[in-house]
């Protein structure tokens, strides 16, 4: 009865979304006021414990919410700006074969978006400009859905990873650490997928001797950038590093015909790249003068539920650093990227008005099913339905659970269609069956965001993005065959390590289970 209780928010925010196929909004509204009566009847949390976890997941949907915000708002300004059109242009006019285009786009250029801004961003910019070339639509798609998809999880200026941190409230270094162990067997498999999307096994031997040492370069960089705790930066450098490596690879090989001049509009490529440049320098400033004690933060008085479940004070939950989160830098990058537009003489106010509007509008409804769902996370975890559903599972499944747990990330991005919502629905959840087991906490926490990340690949949002920038409305069915096969054997590989890692090595990161 307990475990029926625990999981029936899921159940019904499942059944909102695929069976009766409801917006996120609705389907969250309806499992929080669910999660709510339930935690209230039947696990023995009051109304003073109910606020507490409300309130509690407003403050981390509002920290959460900054980045998208301010994420959404730089892409929008580089793009009807058409700074977004130089950058691509010129990264097109130094690839002349057809497969390192496809393959370095879909799989590194699509994740230097993810990066950037995410939440579609590389869908929307690279699959038009891949079917614009003369690739075929369906591969086109499939390309960029998975390869970009290794790179969510520290993409979008490490929404995803921030909340992961977040929501476990475990080490932030540690867990990236654990994460990058996961996502070099992704990067790897995403960028094979590429390769046989593009011809079959004929390409995936023949892109071996791209991706095996552009992956090699990019894992290091992760894990230097992480040692460095420049966690809003890991996704961006990553990929950069990549898509550097794979094109100085590719100019050793092939020695194709250097570009007479690089392409300008009204804006020249150093001018359209200053915004994300100006991301890269602040980050690295403030993390240098050691900026992060200017914060904002909110305080929780801890409580106890009637059957017994503890939870603990919060002295300062969801810490928005002024010089360290990642909006505030964005929006200084934001700033830097005007001021430049203006000098170039292409600044336009109702074209800035026309920005300002597509933000809100891209990010109205996100923002109100990210607050609902991160709401019933929050009364799930305060009020002890994570753990009930955490220690029935554990049961259930004994020691080959960890082989299974990928399927919980991807199944929470399939759902919400955003790696970031399926950390905060699984990650305590991943976290208390480890506790449960009595394996690496921080390994399974990695392991939710890195498979909640191949996950977003499945999103419906993300699916009709890429069925909308195709032209391919109406074939989503198509898009989901053509997908699926790569991320279940993905989701399969990441099982295996996670096994291996947890039980056979029995590895520590963290310094505690």
């Amino acid at each position: 009865m307990e475990l029926l209780l625990s999981v029936t928010p899921l159940i019904i925010l499942l059944f909102c979304l695929l069976a009766l196929k409801m917006s996120t909004g609705k389907s969250g509204a309806l499992a929080v006021v669910s999660a709510i009566v339930i935690a209230y009847l039947f696990f023995g949390i009051d109304a003073n414990g109910l606020t507490i976890a409300m309130s509690k997941g407003m403050s981390l949907a509002l920290y959460v919410l900054l980045i998208i915000w301010a994420a959404v708002f730089l892409y929008q300004l580089v793009y009807d700006f058409k700074a977004i059109d130089v950058i691509n242009k010129n990264i097109i006019l130094f690839i002349k074969e057809p497969f390192i285009q496809f393959l370095l786009l879909s799989w590194l250029f699509s994740s230097v978006l993810q990066g950037i801004a995410g939440f579609g961003v590389p869908v929307v910019i690279v699959v038009p400009i891949l079917i614009h070339l003369g690739f075929d639509r369906l591969s086109s798609v499939a390309a960029v859905l998975l390869g970009h998809s290794w790179s969510v999880s520290f993409g979008s200026m490490g929404s995803s990873f921030f909340t992961i941190f977040l929501v476990t409230n475990l080490d932030q270094q540690s867990i990236g650490y654990a994460m990058a162990i996961f996502d070099f067997a992704a990067m790897i498999m995403m960028g094979f997928s590429v390769c046989y999307i593009y011809g079959g096994w004929e390409y995936v031997k023949k892109g071996f001797k791209y991706i095996i040492p552009t992956s090699l370069v990019m894992i290091v960089v992760m894990f230097t950038v992480i040692y460095l705790n420049l966690v809003s930066l890991v996704g961006l450098l990553t990929a950069i590093s990549g898509l550097i490596t794979m094109y100085t690879l590719y100019i050793l090989r092939e020695k194709p015909e250097k570009p007479k001049e690089l392409y300008k509009d009204k804006l020249n490529l150093g001018q359209a790249l200053a915004p994300y440049i100006s991301i890269i320098t602040l980050s690295l400033l403030f993390q240098i003068f050691k900026l992060g004690k200017y914060a904002l933060s909110f305080k929780y008085p801890g409580f106890v539920t009637d059957l017994g479940f503890q939870v603990q004070a919060e002295s300062a939950y969801a810490k928005i650093k002024i010089f360290g989160h990642p909006a505030p830098i964005i929006l200084m990058s934001v700033v830097i990227g005007i001021l430049i537009y203006k000098k170039a003489n292409i600044w336009n106010n109702e074209k800035f008005k026309n920005v300002v509007h597509k933000t809100i509008t891209k990010c109205t409804k996100t923002s109100i099913s990210l607050v609902f769902l991160i709401t019933m996370a929050l009364v799930m975890m305060d009020s002890g339905m994570t753990n009930a559903l955490a220690l029935n599972v554990a049961n259930l499944t004994g020691g080959l659970y960890p082989l299974f747990a990928p399927l919980f990330g991807i199944l929470g991005s399939f759902i919400t269609g955003s790696n970031t919502n399926s950390n905060v629905i699984f990650g305590k959840f991943q976290m208390s069956v480890a506790t449960a087991l009595g394996v690496n906490a921080f390994v399974m926490a990695g392991l939710q965001s890195i498979s909640g990340s191949i996950g977003v690949s499945l999103g419906p949002t993300t699916i009709l993005m890429a069925s909308s920038a195709s032209g391919l409305n109406g074939q989503e069915s198509k898009i989901y065959r053509k997908v699926l096969k790569p991320v279940l054997l993905t989701a399969a590989i990441l099982g295996i390590i996670n096994y291996i890692l947890l039980v056979v090595i029995k590895i520590n990161i963290g310094g505690a289970l």
